[in-house]
């Protein structure tokens, strides 16, 4: 089914999300190596998108939308719907991700003070195309990796989501002995 397509995609984004994630954390600009890494910040509509249109179909989660905004107000409504297929295990590693990367983001967001770049040969802090200050090569490096660390919280969370709600195979019944 489309839904394995969509998990299988899901969970490579996730694990190269991670691994870039945890690369840039420990300061190696990663872009520097593998210029191409934004991409995997595209690759998030490519599961999103489908996945979306996944719980627009569910008639379950209309009826809940239905429900009024009382009940709505009760994420775990949501939740228990959403993630009804998935096993409990993958259901905590996606949301405890969509935590971690919303407090990861706002931390980057405190600590960014300008925009790395290379202009006329020389490394520079800017903010909107104003100079902070001229910086060292192993400085640069450092606001690069650090903006990588920012942005690529969002593929754990995103990419975590997609691969919990897609979860294509069914949950294990626990058989009940009733002698």
């Amino acid at each position: 089914t489309m839904n394995k397509y969509i998990f299988y995609l899901a969970v490579t984004g996730w694990t190269l999300g991670l691994i870039v994630h945890f690369t840039s954390a420990f300061g190696v600009d990663i872009t520097d190596q593998v210029p191409y890494v934004w991409f995997l910040h595209l690759g998030i509509f490519v599961v999103w998108i489908p996945t979306i249109l996944y719980l627009n179909k569910n008639e379950e989660l209309k009826t809940y939308k239905e429900s009024g905004m009382l009940n709505q107000m009760n994420p775990l409504g949501f939740y228990k719907i959403a993630f009804k297929q998935t096993p409990t295990w993958l259901a905590v590693i996606a949301i405890g991700g969509f935590f971690y990367a919303f407090v990861n983001f706002m931390l980057f967001m405190g600590s960014e003070i300008g925009t790395p770049d290379i202009e006329g040969g020389k490394y520079i802090l800017q903010n909107h195309g104003q100079l902070i200050k001229t910086i060292t090569e192993q400085e640069y490096q450092h606001f690069k990796a650090n903006e990588m660390v920012g942005f690529s919280g969002h593929c754990i969370a995103f990419y975590g989501i997609a691969m919990a709600i897609s979860y294509p195979f069914s949950r294990p019944q626990i058989a009940v002995n009733q002698n």
